[in-house]
């Protein structure tokens, strides 16, 4: 007797760690007094922290660099002003500036100089415990001799002509209500992305598209995944092993990106690493609702440094002292080194490891049963990586090397132990890119690239002769068309060729035109062209229109490539049509709004008459697969290119930036609407078919030490194939489903969540400390989650999503 992996995804990660969950296991009262113990010890500590900070002497200290924005060359002789003040300073030869004896809070920087759009960043956080250390890239006016009129820049983003594009700094993410620092949570509440109901999973549905279609960078650095607890062949997870305090600024493109990116469909995550301190050698210590962790950063030598952390989830303390049979247990550890061999070349060394693992207390019958349910989850992600800058004459030479591991070990059993599901894959890439970029003339730039990709794939996955079906229910494994055993030694060669140019017409148009090519050894079909064009006009000097239209090919995830026959598989194909504008209400109030249109093609399907020739597999995978969906979104079954689907939708985000009114917020409005059709013939809506998402988010600055935010979703509900007590299915007895006959045929209710956060700022002479509560979902609003079959108790679920969960944590940095 098997019940749903959806329920282990609710409780095992993130939101675990309450009973205001709403869990259902006789341990809740228990876990709810060690959260209140938690909470007690925290806000003893931050008492402490006021009795003795009112005496405290806070000094600040900004540094930073500034260069041109695309050739990277180190601008001398910016004035760099504070915004409000007549504080500030002028780059050197270097490009470098200080400015020393700040009152720690937040800050505004004004950067102008002859010849450049001037530009503000906001904010910057400065604190007594080191130096903010700031990188301002400038924008060149392109048009010579003509005069060109400029805004404070607050929304100055990028260079290039781009659309559906947002950018966030590091505290602005630090700081969102819900996100608990965590960078995929956090920018899955921006506009085009829908709302996963499966609590605890970091899932990034972006106007249609599925968990498998989004792309990670960090600092030039193609990454497979970010999260732990990793769904094998996607990009999705359970919460970010990337600490955001390594991380200066994340972009966010939900389409439209330029020919530099490949090999995914619907949206890239581009991570801007901050370098480490220079000055001495700093600690930070953080605890929050799942994990605790330390950071070390120092110099090396007198030309680089280095940033390192460990952090370990605490789930496995409360979850034992509850009596919970099972216990998800995470460790990360984050490290960049950054070091100048001259001044005009940087390299960059960075590693993660993500090790995850579910411990299970197997010792009673009653636990037995309760871990059935449970697939066993034990993932190893390795990523190391070197990236080298040299600036030329007019431009820069970027080389990158990386490579990363993903070792996934699941298993399945039944309640008497015996293993019907074993899997074990090891997926490795080993990268070599190069990527120059050149200023032709003051109006047109060139950016190109080359990469290969290693590939390798070893993966042995066993099945019983017996093994259990989604409906709990013993079944031959024939019946699914599933292998007793599939060993896979695949090796592999991706590679790209691309180039792209950026071309300023008039001071007013702008146009990207780019084409790339990617070659994909293992397919029988491996060559695909990409062309893609962008276009921007200012109608004004606060009105902006732009224009995108473009081919996107992917890849088959390694683990459809395990069945052989897959091998002629295609690569899947989007069209993607972007339109929309911007207005510039204030020099800190952005009005944007959007609309596009997708035409999926070449999508894989299933072959087998009534058993997966419904299901289309990037329309899936917001799991951990196994018995859950009778083992589908692993791609273990014979797929054929024959897939087609369609999204569509239009989107509307006001944004304010803090500036001197000490308030920030986002209003965004979406509509989408998506559909597949699968093998058969037939069309089904998308699973993350969402069609309205109201999301309003901000906070106030009240003044240096006190902050206040809060954030409010509704969304309409996503499709669900019901679901039955298998004695009263009327169709199919026996079964908790009609499949594929009622496939996603019924759409859950509407659903609403406030979140509110206060943080608490603390300085002294060498340290500072963040003390915040993060209450999700303060009203307790219950939306309802896609109903599963109970086989512990024979009952069908009408379940609800996570109820009041507050979390209280505090970060130490001296």
């Amino acid at each position: 007797m098997v019940k749903s992996n959806i329920e282990m995804n609710k409780q095992v990660i993130y939101q675990s760690a309450s009973t205001t969950a709403g869990t259902r296991h006789n341990g809740g009262k228990m876990l709810g007094d060690n959260l209140v113990s938690k909470i007690k010890t925290i806000l003893f500590v931050a008492l402490v922290f006021i009795g003795i900070s009112v005496n405290g002497q806070t000094s600040g200290v900004i540094v930073g660099t500034v260069a041109d924005a695309e050739t990277q060359e180190p601008l001398i002789g910016v004035n760099v002003i504070l915004a409000d003040t007549q504080r500030g300073g002028v780059t050197d030869e270097t490009g470098r500036f200080e400015i020393r004896n700040l009152q720690a809070g937040l800050y505004r920087l004004v950067f102008s100089y002859i010849g450049y759009e001037t530009l503000m960043l906001t904010d910057i956080a400065v604190n007594s415990a080191r130096p903010v250390d700031v990188k301002a890239q400038m924008k060149s006016q392109a048009i010579e001799g003509q005069e060109v009129v400029v805004t404070a820049g607050y929304f100055l983003e990028d260079t290039q002509a781009k659309t559906s594009t947002v950018a966030l700094s590091r505290e602005e993410i630090r700081r969102f209500p819900g996100g608990y620092e965590d960078v995929v949570r956090t920018i899955s509440t921006l506009p085009g992305v829908a709302i996963n109901n499966a609590q605890g999973r970091n899932d990034l549905l972006v106007r249609g598209g599925g968990p498998s279609e989004n792309l990670y960078v960090v600092n030039n650095i193609e990454v497979p995944n970010i999260n732990h607890f990793g769904s094998q062949g996607s990009s999705s997870g359970s919460l970010s092993f990337i600490n955001l305090d390594f991380v200066d600024n994340v972009t966010f493109s939900t389409g439209g990106f330029g020919a530099q990116y490949g090999d995914k469909m619907s949206s890239t995550l581009t991570l801007d690493l901050a370098p480490g301190r220079r000055d001495r050698l700093g600690t930070k210590g953080l605890v929050s609702a799942t994990q605790y962790g330390l950071n070390l950063e120092g110099p090396i030598a007198d030309n680089g440094s280095f940033i390192f952390s460990a952090r370990r989830s605490y789930l496995d303390l409360i979850f034992k002292a509850a009596g919970v049979p099972f216990v998800p247990v995470y460790t990360d550890y984050n490290l960049v080194a950054q070091y100048d061999i001259s001044p005009r070349e940087k390299l960059l060394v960075l590693g993660f490891a993500a090790l995850d693992n579910v411990d299970r207390d197997l010792t009673t019958p009653k636990n037995r049963l309760f871990n059935a349910a449970v697939m066993d989850n034990t993932q190893r992600q390795w990523i190391g990586g070197v990236n080298y800058r040299r600036l030329i004459t007019n431009g820069y030479l970027d080389v990158t090397f990386n490579t990363n591991l993903n070792q996934y070990r699941f298993a399945q059993a039944n309640q008497d132990l015996v293993r019907y599901f074993q899997s074990d894959a090891n997926e490795r890439e080993i990268a070599f890119k190069l990527q120059p970029f050149i200023k032709l003339n003051r109006q047109i730039g060139l950016l190109s690239g080359v990469s290969v990709k290693a590939i390798t794939n070893q993966n042995t996955t066993t099945f019983a002769d017996t093994i259990y079906n989604r409906s709990g229910n013993a079944i031959p494994r024939s019946a699914l068309g599933l292998p007793a055993v599939n060993t896979t030694d695949r090796t592999g060669v991706k590679g790209a060729a691309f180039s792209e140019l950026r071309w300023t017409l008039t001071e007013r148009f702008q146009v990207n035109a780019g084409l790339r090519m990617d070659y994909y050894s293992f397919l029988d079909q491996p060559t695909y062209i990409a062309p893609r064009l962008t276009m921007e006009y200012a109608l004004s000097n606060r009105l902006t229109t732009n224009f995108s239209i473009g081919e996107y090919y992917q890849s088959p995830s390694n683990v459809w490539l395990n069945n052989p026959a897959n091998s002629q598989l295609k690569a899947l194909r989007n069209t993607m049509t972007i339109a929309g504008w911007d207005y510039l209400l204030r020099d800190d109030l952005k009005l944007s709004m959007e609309g596009y249109h997708k035409v999926y093609r070449d999508l894989a399907t299933g072959t087998i008459p009534g058993v997966n020739d419904y299901l289309v597999i990037t329309n899936a995978g917001t799991g951990y697969g196994g018995s859950e969906d009778d083992f589908q979104s692993f791609g273990y079954t014979q797929q054929v290119s024959i897939g087609t689907g369609r999204a569509y939708g239009a989107e509307i985000l006001l944004q304010k930036k803090f500036s001197i009114i000490p308030s920030y917020y986002q209003v965004s409005l979406s509509y989408g609407k998506s559909e597949y059709t699968a093998g058969n013939g037939k069309t089904y809506p998308g699973q993350w078919d969402q069609r309205w998402i109201l999301n309003l988010s901000g906070g106030y600055k009240f003044n240096r030490n006190w902050e206040l935010s809060a954030k409010y979703r509704f969304y309409t509900g996503v499709p669900y194939t019901p679901v039955y007590k298998p004695e009263e299915n009327p169709i199919n007895p026996g079964e908790i489903s009609n499949l594929p006959t009622e496939y996603l045929s019924a759409r859950l209710d509407a659903g609403q969540q406030t979140d509110i956060r206060l943080d608490r700022y603390f300085y002294l002479s060498k340290w500072t400390a963040i003390l915040y509560i993060d209450i999700q979902n303060v009203f307790d609003s219950r939306s309802q989650v896609r109903p599963s079959y109970d086989f512990r108790t024979g009952t069908v679920t009408d379940r609800t999503s996570i109820g009041i969960l507050p979390s209280i944590g505090i970060n130490m940095e001296f």
